[in-house]
């Protein structure tokens, strides 16, 4: 088990972003509530290279809100409720770690419109609230250091109206010694009927170094360091009424670095106001 133990730290994947470049209005909000599942039997090492491993699974609950302070400025949580990890190795020496995870909060302001485009810049802080230290630091609910990142994004609606897409780049830092990266999103959508969305996904991180961090050096606790992947998949949002809908995501990834590879399933319920 231990030959693969001390990357199987690195399986925390980043959350879909939520927001994208548009505004939520003035006294508006919007919140979600959501669970994902995780399931590997393969693990990507730091240079690629993949191997089979024991069945690991990791359960997320969190909460996600958008409060609009005014028509430019909207404030943002993500709050991890419950990170919770297991894997099935023989003989059993991990058992299932479980705790809240790091809690991200940010700022996004509009910098206007020209023509059918919409641009926005968007700063996420994220605190060390977790635990990187469950199991010896092998099934962490955390990274242990404090990190950022800094976005801009420009979107416009399609075929008048009936679809919309949005990019977004930016930078991701991390404390600890942690190696920085560039994180991008891009969603494109379309209103297949009054109550559906559909929508396609891809969205991703790529480090700028590939040495390791001065943290990790010998130590399995700095959750993530030089994680790489390019994750794609599909979106379909249910509106019910009401403000209230419910949101399916399933995620696969491309070009991945050490983290646990496996299909991601997401459901989410959601209320606007």
């Amino acid at each position: 088990m231990k030959r693969f133990a001390a990357v199987l730290v690195l399986a925390l994947m980043a959350s879909a972003a939520e927001a994208g470049p548009w505004p939520i209005g003035q006294r508006h909000f919007y919140a979600k509530l959501s669970y994902q599942h995780l399931h590997s039997t393969t693990l990507a090492t730091p240079d690629g290279t993949k191997f089979d491993i024991p069945a690991f699974t990791k359960d997320d609950v969190g909460l996600y809100v958008a409060y609009g302070v005014s028509e430019r400025f909207t404030v943002l949580l993500n709050a991890p409720v419950l990170r919770s990890s297991n894997l099935r190795d023989e003989p059993d020496e991990l058992a299932r770690e479980s705790g809240i995870g790091d809690l991200q909060f940010g700022l996004q302001a509009q910098l206007g419109r020209k023509g059918p485009w919409v641009f926005a810049l968007r700063g996420m802080l994220q605190a060390p609230t977790g635990d990187e230290t469950r199991a010896q630091g092998l099934l962490p609910t955390g990274s242990g250091v404090w990190e950022g990142q800094g976005w801009i994004g420009a979107g416009r609606s399609l075929a008048g109206g009936r679809g919309y897409g949005y990019v977004e780049v930016g930078y991701e830092g991390r404390g600890g010694g942690l190696r920085d990266g560039f994180v991008y999103a891009l969603q494109l959508g379309w209103n297949a009927s009054s109550r559906m969305v559909l929508a396609a996904n891809v969205r991703g991180v790529e480090p700028f170094s590939r040495t390791a961090g001065s943290r990790t050096a010998g130590s399995f606790v700095g959750v993530g360091d030089r994680v790489t992947y390019a994750a794609y998949g599909p979106t379909a949002i249910v509106k019910l009424g009401g403000g209230v809908a419910v949101q399916l995501d399933w995620d696969g990834a491309l070009h991945t670095r050490n983290l646990a590879e496996g299909g991601v399933f997401r459901v989410g319920v959601s209320l606007s106001r």
